[in-house]
């Protein structure tokens, strides 16, 4: 039995096992560290993004590396900060960006005294 799901995009069925649409080529996984990582996983991630050989991507952040001074290292940083290691899992920074948004909508309490008001 062929287990299918459908695009979120289009809404025509695919097979499981698929990783882009035939129809609209929207990925169906979303970008990720998974697989295939030789340090964090970001060129395999990005190379699986762009549907590109992997070694391209690392020789292209090698050289980036030394045209850039060091400046592509804190794009690669930035990049594993942001990309989750599993599809549906979090990125490392969400879990602080979560607990930021959570202190920032917190209730504040009426009965205390507010600075703003005074002003």
């Amino acid at each position: 039995m062929d287990v299918t799901t459908s695009c979120r995009s289009c809404s025509k069925p695919l097979s499981a096992e698929a990783t882009r649409c035939p129809h609209c080529r929207k990925r169906t996984v979303p970008m990720h560290r998974g697989e295939g990582r030789a340090l964090l996983g970001v060129c395999s991630a990005l190379a699986r993004e762009l549907d590109v050989d992997v070694a391209l991507v690392r020789v292209a952040f090698v050289l980036m590396l030394f045209a850039s001074g060091g400046g592509s290292l804190l794009l690669y940083l930035l990049l594993w900060a942001f990309i989750p290691a599993t599809p549906w899992g979090k990125a490392p920074l969400q879990g602080p960006l979560d607990w930021v948004a959570r202190v920032g909508n917190a209730p504040v309490d009426d009965d205390a005294p507010r600075w703003e008001r005074r002003v």
